[in-house]
């Protein structure tokens, strides 16, 4: 079936979307994009918000699917919850070009909804500046705009913490001052977003309070504290986050076996072999993952596996 057939059916909400159909949306040109834009107007709602979801869904399941120009595409929607999705779509991309829209996002857009995902789609291109893999005159705007998201008084809670999460990975004397503020606040999720900012600033300095947290009385501040330990990397906390594979809460087990994965060594590795003998698929699951993480990382090329 041609794209211009196949959008025309698209736009018929009398039939079900199917996967190999959805598939031909990945990597549009120009050329196809107008045309995609055309039958895009003429949907529905409800249509929409199904199409994208589950484009985010194939999006997150095969990442040699690239749906970016359909979420850019999507940025502009009269709908809240259209422009949202879309953000929430463009999470993983590296492409620049989506840099000046999400910054417009988080500037302007109407919906806290939206200025929080543009936010954390920013987030993405800020790891990249970190990794030196982003044009300077790109990583001064992004900062920039996470800044003055952060700065505004008035701003949303939900926005704020999500810009400071974003912006963490900067990691300067002025992003560490906003970082501690956040953390010495009342408001516990702002709390939980600087324990979250800690880890992706990759700065050792937090560990000490990371590994505090690690036993506070609220599991979603333990979550957050196993997943900046892992992203910390510093393998002397792998007996702390051993420890948290018996926490009570099971998104805190999940955490700190994924923590485990990311730092890996013999430790690491001992621990995750034992939770396949726990009895709990979904910590199996998890912890099998974690593994296979390891490996990768100690052999990225799979030469042990040809030996």
């Amino acid at each position: 079936m041609t794209l211009e057939k196949y959008l025309k059916e698209l736009a018929d909400e009398e039939k079900p979307l199917k996967q190999s159909g959805l598939l031909q949306l990945s990597g549009l040109s120009s050329e196809e994009m107008f045309e995609f834009k055309t039958e895009w107007t003429r949907m529905s709602f409800d249509r929409k918000c199904e199409i994208l979801t589950r484009l985010i869904d194939l999006g997150e399941d095969n990442l040699e699917l690239d749906f970016t120009a359909v979420f850019r595409a999507s940025l502009s929607d009269q709908f809240d919850e259209i422009r949202e999705r879309a953000t929430r779509g463009l999470w993983e991309t590296d492409d620049r070009v989506v840099i000046r829209p999400l910054i417009s996002l988080l500037n302007d857009d109407p919906s806290p909804r939206v200025r929080a995902a543009a936010a954390m789609s920013l987030g993405k291109f800020a790891g990249m500046a970190q990794d030196s893999k982003l044009l300077t005159r790109d990583a001064e705007r992004i900062r920039n705009a996470l800044l003055s998201t952060i700065d505004k008084e008035d701003e949303e809670l939900e926005v704020r913490r999500r810009a400071i999460e974003a912006i963490a990975s900067f990691n300067s004397p002025e992003i560490g001052e906003i970082i501690r503020e956040a953390y010495d606040c009342d408001e516990p999720k702002l709390k939980q977003s600087a324990i979250f900012a800690m880890g992706r600033s990759a700065d050792t300095q937090w560990l000490p309070i990371v590994l505090q947290e690690m036993q506070h009385n609220d599991p979603a501040i333990r979550y957050e504290a196993a997943s900046a330990i892992g992203q910390l990397g510093d393998e002397s906390t792998v007996p702390h986050l051993i420890m948290l594979i018996q926490d009570d809460d099971f998104q805190v087990q999940v955490s700190a076996v994924q923590a485990l994965g990311a730092i890996g060594g013999m430790l690491a590795r001992r621990a995750l072999l034992q939770c396949l003998k726990l009895g709990d698929e979904g910590l199996e699951e998890a912890a099998q993952a974690a593994l296979h993480s390891i490996e990768f990382d100690e052999d990225p090329l799979g030469f042990r596996s040809q030996g």
